[in-house]
């Protein structure tokens, strides 16, 4: 059976414009430099990286929330990175951002309640009473009581707020919800629940998530299919439904891999990154690999032909010369 394309990026770029303060002069750093992936509807995608890898700028473009410097996101087929505020209007109640930082999201003048009420108000026309019904159904589908439509972000538990924050972005019922860092700021207990509780309102609302990370243990728990990205490009596709993340071919992966903590501390041994990075080369990006000054199998090959993401096994890409 053939699923949907919820969303689709179509070899989108990003640059922005960096002031060099030593010689006076404006630069561009590209973040995301030609990515193209398609969502299907109800399938969750983890996005893994380390920071500084395009991966919420990846997030902000297909949410809406940013315009591609080139390239195209289309949602349902239609494009929607150029159009005006009052054309998104309409498609902004099914797509929306549960974002990382829980206690920096919420204006602190405002209750939970409000907070959660304006984001109704801007998409619906309701009645106070229709309004009220809402909020006290999310929040309790988030699990918390309705009472604390009445509290201040301020009086919440990190768990709580970030409860709300969830609670927040799936009031409208969505059908996009790009998840940035959704549990990095929560101790391994509270991460737990909140993954629960995701996985939960995926499973009743039928969602389709972005789920972006750089904890590989969150991956397989949350998501059915994994894109490796490093330097703006996807390095590697994994569709979980029929391989493990085990079966990773890219060197950057493996790398990623290598760096779990296993669970008894006498097994752990020390990320072997670091070890392998040569920061006195830096890579033009128009015409190699990225990924070639830290990668122990570069050969003349990867310095000068970039590699393409290219199916290896049914469901499974990679963009490496030697796989």
């Amino acid at each position: 059976m053939v699923m949907e394309v919820l969303v689709e990026t179509q070899n989108i770029r990003k640059s922005y414009e960096k002031q060099n303060l030593f010689i006076k002069k404006r630069e561009q750093v590209s973040a995301v430099n030609g990515v193209s992936l398609k969502i299907q509807k109800g399938c969750s995608i983890g996005l893994v990286g380390e920071s500084g890898s395009g991966k919420s700028t990846l997030g902000r473009m297909t949410a809406g929330l940013e315009t591609p410097t080139e390239g195209d996101v289309l949602f349902r087929g239609r494009p929607i990175s150029n159009i005006s505020l009052r054309k998104m209007r309409p498609l902004r109640r099914n797509i929306q951002m549960i974002f990382q930082n829980s206690s920096s999201v919420f204006d602190t003048s405002y209750t939970v309640g409000e907070s959660i009420a304006e984001v109704i108000k801007n998409s619906e026309q309701v009645s106070k009473t229709e309004c009220l019904e809402k909020i006290e159904t999310i929040l309790e589908q988030v699990g918390l009581d309705a009472l604390y439509a009445q509290r201040n972000p301020k009086e919440l538990s990190g768990g709580q707020r970030q409860r709300v924050n969830i609670a927040r972005a799936l009031v409208l019922h969505p059908e996009f919800v790009v998840c940035d860092e959704p549990v990095s700021s929560l101790d391994y207990s509270l991460r737990k629940q909140i993954l629960t509780l995701l996985n939960d309102l995926r499973n009743k609302f039928g969602l389709t998530y972005l789920f972006i990370t750089h904890d590989l243990n969150c991956v397989p728990y949350v998501c059915d299919m994994m894109a490796i990205m490093y330097a703006g490009k996807i390095m590697e596709q994994i569709d979980l439904k029929k391989k493990s993340m085990q079966d990773a071919l890219h060197p950057y992966t493996n790398l990623l891999l290598s760096c779990i903590p296993a669970k008894m501390p006498s097994e752990r041994k020390k990320c072997t990154m670091e070890s392998i990075i040569d920061t006195t080369v830096i890579p033009d990006s128009r015409h190699c690999c990225r990924f070639f000054p830290r990668c122990p199998y570069c050969t003349e090959r990867c310095i000068n032909e970039e590699p393409l993401l290219k199916e290896v096994a049914s469901g499974h890409f990679v963009a490496c010369h030697i796989v």
